[in-house]
């Protein structure tokens, strides 16, 4: 049975099951630009929570990307992540999601600097408190360490460095994570160049 994933090209949730699907030569990448008003109308059509990726396997729509994992999983029979796993994946997709908040809201012409907006704050406070909590985790990763959490931390740092939401640059160690799964499968393939 074929996979199909829509995503648009810049998602970091896209990203991440594209570099796990990677060498998978039956998944077809749909892209889908939702800032478009037809690719934004087409997104609400196709799934109710409104965001992407989506992955279709065969008839079967799947919404968010954890769940694609855990999907993928019992499907290809990969190990299951542990607790702690879990817990690392909980953090760079709560990281992930302060950042989009804080992009979305930039583009939709907010001042995210305001300090006196509660929420601009807290997304603000989140973002550097869970990249102190997972760089020495991400310290010891190796290049041949490529996993699931080791993409969703690379298209984690990448994004938000590249949307400018948080400059990594305040975190050599992550800047050298960066670096050393550099050469990994569909790294440099699925970057953003736009």
């Amino acid at each position: 049975m074929s996979l199909t994933l829509i995503g648009s090209l810049t998602s970091p949730y896209a990203r991440k099951m594209r570099l796990l699907l990677w060498n998978d030569k039956s998944l077809k990448f749909e892209t889908l630009n939702y800032f478009e008003d037809a690719g934004n109308k087409r997104l609400k059509e196709i799934n109710p929570i409104n965001q992407l990726p989506i992955l279709i396997d065969g008839d079967q729509p799947i919404y968010e990307s954890r769940v694609m994992y855990n999907h993928l999983v019992k499907k290809n029979h990969y190990k299951p992540l542990t607790i702690d796993e879990e817990n690392i994946l909980s953090a760079i997709d709560a990281c992930l999601n302060s950042g989009i908040n804080l992009f979305s809201l930039r583009k939709g012409g907010i001042n995210i600097d305001d300090a006196s907006n509660y929420f601009l704050v807290r997304q603000k406070e989140r973002i550097p408190a869970l990249l102190n909590f997972l760089t020495p985790w991400a310290a010891k990763q190796k290049a041949s360490d490529w996993n699931f959490l080791t993409m969703s931390m690379v298209s984690l740092v990448y994004w938000i460095d590249f949307r400018e939401v948080y400059s990594i640059k305040q975190h050599p160690e992550l800047v050298a994570f960066l670096e050393r799964f550099r050469d990994c499968p569909g790294v440099k393939e699925t970057e953003i160049s736009a």
